[in-house]
């Protein structure tokens, strides 16, 4: 993939405020039809980081470019390719859906009709909607509404603060589908949330920021792949004579008193059948087995454990 297939470059960002190093060094890319994934715990920078990419602030040092216009050079031609929701948007609540839309499609600067205006607002699920007012809306249609604001001036790249926060099951599950359909024409999205269970469903990339420093770049799957599944096993008759068999026939066992544990990679096949057959066959009887998954937020605290660990003993 060539440098002009990216939507989003950022290389070797730094920013000091105050002379305080808020962010150091960081790069990443993004391609089209993927949505990136921007964790951090908080003060890592992750703000910081939104707010260069939009042109709230400059970084001190590095370059940025979006859709292949730098953000400090050419402005305009940057800012025009992105939407951002920042938490939850704000709006006129006395006007309509449709009249909001409008005033910010107004302020585009571009040539957007009201069939368009009422596509848009078709497309992020508030047909029949708009001509409500706002301060009717649930935080649900108020978010769709923000969706709706963001993209109507057609960018390729929407930039995502916390756009989550509130939304009960079913609005997220609603966010969670526009923002699929959003990237299906080949756009992207960065987005930057502390729910993460949410994100691991949207995610393909992700990046993580410790301390303003960049700690993990890759993709959702190889992150997660990293962090090996637990099998908990627990058994009614000799643990020492379970735990020996199984070391036979070369699974690593942990020995939890009571209870056994096998360290499995994410990406090897499922034991419990044959571990089951195991210890039947050698008249062990079985009370429990159980297979648990590493989520992103393990993993995610794992990985920042580790990083602040590491910097203890520097």
């Amino acid at each position: 993939m060539g440098n002009n297939d990216y939507l989003i470059e950022v290389k070797n960002v730094s920013k000091k405020i105050k002379g305080r190093q808020i962010l150091d060094s960081i790069s990443f890319k993004i391609a089209p039809g993927r949505i990136m994934g921007f964790l951090g715990p908080n003060g890592a920078g992750k703000t910081t980081m939104l707010k260069l990419l939009t042109g709230l602030m400059f970084p001190t040092s590095g370059e940025i470019k979006i859709c292949g216009h730098d953000i400090q050079k050419s402005f305009e031609q940057a800012a025009c390719n992105l939407g951002t929701i920042i938490e939850n948007p704000e709006f006129y609540n006395y006007m309509s859906g449709l009249n909001n839309l409008q005033i910010f499609a107004d302020m585009s600067r571009l040539s957007i009709s009201k069939n368009e205006l009422m596509q848009t607002l078709a497309t992020t699920g508030l047909k029949g909607a708009e001509q409500q007012k706002v301060k009717g809306y649930s935080l649900g249609m108020r978010q769709r509404l923000g969706v709706a604001n963001a993209t109507i001036h057609r960018p390729k790249v929407l930039i995502l603060d916390e756009p989550m926060n509130g939304l009960d099951p079913e609005g997220m599950k609603e966010f969670r589908n526009l923002m699929k359909n959003f990237i299906r024409n080949g756009n992207s999205i960065i987005i930057s949330s502390h729910l993460l269970s949410e994100l691991q469903e949207i995610v393909n990339d992700i990046i993580i920021v410790n301390r303003g420093r960049q700690i993990y770049t890759g993709t959702m799957t190889d992150f997660l792949s990293k962090s090996n599944n637990i099998v908990h096993i627990e058994v009614g008759g000799d643990v020492l004579l379970a735990e020996k068999i199984l070391q036979e026939k070369g699974y690593q066992v942990n020995n939890q008193l009571n209870s056994l544990e096998i360290s499995i990679n994410q990406n090897d096949r499922d034991p419990r059948a044959e571990i089951a057959k195991l210890l039947v066959e050698n008249n062990i009887p079985l009370i429990g087995l159980k297979l648990t998954h590493y989520s992103l937020e393990d993993s995610f605290l794992n990985t920042i454990n580790s990083d602040n660990q590491k910097r203890a003993n520097q």
